[in-house]
Parts: C-alpha cells; sequence; structure tokens
C-alpha cells in the first residue's frame, strides 16, 4: 500500500500520520491485552475449602471462626459440655 502511496509522491505529515497510526495501533492492543490477563488471572477462592463435615447446619460452635464445626481446631475454643 505504500508503495502505491509513494508513486503519488504522498507528503511528509501523510507518511508520519500513517507512522503514529501504526504504532498506536500497537500499542492499542498491547493495552488489551495486557487487561485480559490481568483480569483472567483473578482466582476466586471456593467457600475457603470448607468441608462437609464442616458445615455450618451441624457441630460445635466454634468462637474463634464464629461458625459450628466438627469441634477438631486446635486452635478453637469450645463451650464446655
Amino acid at each position: 500500500m505504500l508503495e502505491l502511496m509513494n508513486k503519488h509522491s504522498i507528503s511528509a505529515i501523510g507518511q508520519f500520520t500513517l507512522k503514529v497510526g501504526g504504532i498506536g495501533v500497537g500499542l492499542l492492543v498491547a493495552l488489551l491485552g495486557a487487561f485480559r490477563e490481568l483480569f483472567s488471572s483473578v482466582e476466586v477462592e471456593p467457600n475457603q475449602g470448607r468441608r462437609l463435615h464442616d458445615s455450618d447446619f451441624m457441630g460445635e460452635f466454634n468462637h474463634r471462626t464464629g461458625r459450628l464445626d466438627a469441634g477438631v481446631d486446635p486452635y478453637g475454643w469450645y463451650d464446655e459440655d
């Protein structure tokens, strides 16, 4: 395409505009790629790795976490029976 324009002796301003436009498109593509990588790498924690026997519907109340669990948390404290 530039050969056709050079045959018609494109002005210096036209050549400069083509170069700047090409650089601008390249930077835009790089920026969009960086944003895509940034937002796709965000990890969502799936409920803090809780197991079925640690559900909030059964077990002993753990005062450290504020939840019901199986009563096996070594750092938690539980009500006396």
